[in-house]
């Protein structure tokens, strides 16, 4: 319990301190953890002498118990029936109804490296409301990703993956966060039904990455999220003041970009209130 509340700690502390500005920075870390992830649990196994996974040897010091689980159920003190101790580096969650006990565990990068993309969800559906609370709009976040060609809002819609974008009609981070449950979800199935450790991120990168992805296309906005969002910094600058420009060159940049930030959150939230 204690190992668990300090990995709470250290992912808190990690998502308050790091923050995103722009997917692509997002997107390069979790491919980076997407393939390391699928590496280390299922190719390095056929590299070793044992046929054992790294990842799985590493997270758990030493494997689990060897011996068949009816012996230790009869001699758990047995020494083939202690298995390695979790590191401090991931959550070991008790698996409840479960006759031989154990645990599920869950590394901290498979939290906090989704938790970057959330944040930034989270930071982009703030400074549009924000910005639209400032240029005198009511403050709501419409989602686009579901309107049809005129700009309508659709109630139904023949793509599958609308009812990710429609069912949480107030930005990216609801969307983003239910993808992220799915994906949670499909890994511990797919433990139960493999019977082998999973990389969590083989589910949740194309879970939560391909979401927010997918709705910046509908939206329109996909360009804008990749560079970095003009709106997050107008809302950074009248949040925590103007950055220092080297000359007035740079400061009139600035002043012109902060202006159609200032544009474009106001239309948006004009087309939110027609539909």
């Amino acid at each position: 319990v204690i190992q668990d509340l300090f990995g709470l700690c250290m992912c808190m502390l990690f998502l308050e301190t790091i923050k995103l500005n722009a997917i692509k920075v997002g997107a390069t870390l979790l491919m980076v953890a997407f393939f390391y992830d699928i590496f280390f649990v299922f190719i390095t196994p056929l590299l070793t002498k044992h046929g054992e996974s790294i990842m799985v040897n590493v997270a758990t010091s030493g494997g689990p118990p060897k011996a068949d689980p009816s012996w230790c159920e009869k001699y758990p003190f047995s020494a083939d029936c202690k298995g390695g101790d979790p590191l401090p580096m991931l959550f070991a969650i008790p698996r409840i109804g479960d006759y031989q006990g154990g645990c599920s565990m869950l590394g901290l990068g498979d939290i906090v490296l989704p938790g970057l993309l959330l944040s930034f969800a989270s930071r982009y559906d703030e400074s549009k409301r924000v910005m639209g609370l400032i240029s005198g709009g009511s403050g709501r976040v419409a989602n686009n990703a579901c309107l049809d060609s005129a700009g309508n809002s659709r109630n139904k819609s023949s793509s599958p993956f609308c009812f990710l974008c429609c069912c949480c009609k107030n930005g990216y981070f609801g969307p983003v966060m239910v993808a992220y449950a799915i994906g949670l979800m499909m890994a511990n199935m797919a433990v139960y039904i493999m019977q082998m450790g999973q990389p969590a991120l083989l589910y949740l990168v194309p879970c939560c990455l391909g979401t927010m992805v997918y709705m910046g296309h509908k939206a329109g906005e996909l360009n804008d999220l990749w560079e970095g969002p003009r709106v997050i910094r107008a809302a950074d600058v009248l949040l925590y003041g103007e950055p220092p420009v080297e000359n007035a060159e740079d400061g009139q940049e600035q002043e012109e970009e902060e202006r159609r930030s200032l544009e474009g959150s106001m239309q948006n939230e004009e087309e939110a209130e027609m539909t």
